[in-house]
């Protein structure tokens, strides 16, 4: 009889590792940083806690090796990409390399990639290595776009286009599901399609109208309104996730008590879904507003341009981030994405009006609408640090180039 062959312990230790970093991509996916914890991570494993500290000793740790992972797996993707000489072809297939990852983790060959919505919220000593990674990543894939043949691609483009590309495949989470794992090799090129080509057809220029004024106006005076509550949450959202925007920080943020939240507001899951209805109403505002603009590419373009910029500047309260959905409750999950596909659906439509009258060129219309969901939803100030508010070069530096392609002059 062949004696049964037991794996090393290193083997064994790697394994449990491994799968120890699967659950933990999966829990932190849904409850984000806040949220997650080594007794949720054995919870799901079905496991006593005390068993992972043998693994990591603090959450923090056990948070950082996911994004570390995920990090040094964007890398392998970067390494197929940089060493094509053409930033198109590079940029190709590095969408190319992502959705394959994506296949594999499908079948059940990877396990899943960490989102990144939260990274900066992971503290402690971990927290410094671990932005200092994510910004390496950050300008690993600038430099696919760099080029002495193309000088007019700066810089700041090359940085913003960086930060385009990041969430456009990210958000992918909420639609890959609906295709199947053969498919995601089509679903990549078409993605890198719509980037390197644009939306324009050859004969469309870039329009010159004004651009729409989103939002409701923000009140003059201190008085503290419901309005002012969802400026306030949909920020502190924005930036700290769900579960970080605590009742008392948006109280803080609007230098009220907790009594006063309370007065206008019923919890703040419902906050939170008010905050969702805002975003949704005032991209609803601007697809009604630009109904009548003639042709369709022209009725995209001022729309998506007007919610970009009303994105960027904060002036009239920025609309939730997608990523904000990360860690909201499931079944509020489940009614905003299934808001977010309506909307999605429509911006098709709206795709393939401009494809029917020709101003639009020929492109997968859905995924194209994804593409632009994000293109307006990520639209941030350049230089989001020093200047926050400012929207100085985004018109020519981020959505000319998101529209028209990535690599257009």
């Amino acid at each position: 009889m062949t004696a049964v062959v037991q794996p090393k312990p290193r083997a064994r230790y790697a394994a449990k590792r491994d799968a120890i970093m699967a659950a933990a991509i999966k829990v932190f996916a849904a409850q984000g940083m806040s949220g997650f914890t080594l007794a949720a991570v054995a919870k799901r494993m079905d496991l006593h806690p005390v068993s992972l500290t043998y693994y990591f000793k603090r959450k923090e740790d056990l948070a950082a090796a996911v994004l570390h992972d995920t990090m040094q797996r964007f890398g392998e993707m970067l390494n197929k990409a940089e060493a094509e000489p053409s930033p198109p072809n590079r940029l190709r297939i590095f969408v190319a390399a992502y959705f394959e990852a994506r296949r594999r983790i499908a079948i059940e060959e990877e396990i899943p990639l960490a989102p990144f919505s939260e990274i900066y919220l992971v503290e402690g000593d971990q927290s410094e290595a671990l932005i200092e990674a994510f910004n390496a990543l950050y300008v690993r894939i600038a430099r696919l776009f760099k080029s002495p043949d193309m000088p007019w691609m700066t810089r700041p483009r090359r940085q913003a286009l960086a930060r385009l590309v990041v969430n456009q495949l990210t958000w992918s989470d909420t639609w890959i599901g609906a295709y199947e794992p053969d498919d995601y090799t089509r679903v990549a090129a078409r993605v890198a399609d719509v980037m390197t080509g644009g939306l324009a057809a050859k004969d469309q220029a870039w329009p010159e109208l004004p651009l729409l004024d989103l939002g409701a106006p923000e009140a003059l005076n201190d008085e503290v309104t419901r309005d002012r509550f969802l400026v306030a949450a949909t920020k502190l959202i924005n930036r700290e996730g769900y579960r970080g925007a605590s009742v008392d920080k948006i109280s803080a943020e609007l230098k009220v008590t907790k009594g006063s939240f309370y007065h206008h507001n019923t919890d703040k899951d419902e906050l939170a879904a008010a905050c969702f209805v805002r975003t949704f109403d005032i991209i609803d505002q601007a697809k009604r507003a630009a109904a009548d603009v003639e042709p369709g590419w022209a009725r995209l373009w001022l729309t998506t341009a007007s919610l970009g910029m009303h994105q960027a500047s904060g002036e009239s309260g920025r609309m939730l981030r997608h990523h904000a959905l990360a860690a909201v409750p499931l079944s509020m999950r489940r009614q905003m994405l299934s808001r977010f596909e309506q909307i999605t659906h429509s911006f098709a439509g709206m795709i393939s009006d401009g494809i029917a009258d020709g101003s639009i060129r020929p492109v997968d219309p859905l995924l194209a609408a994804h593409a632009v969901m994000v293109v307006f939803n990520a639209s941030l100030p350049l230089d989001p640090r020093n200047n926050p508010g400012s929207t100085e070069g985004l018109m020519d530096d981020y959505l000319r180039p998101a529209l028209l392609g990535f690599f257009v002059e």
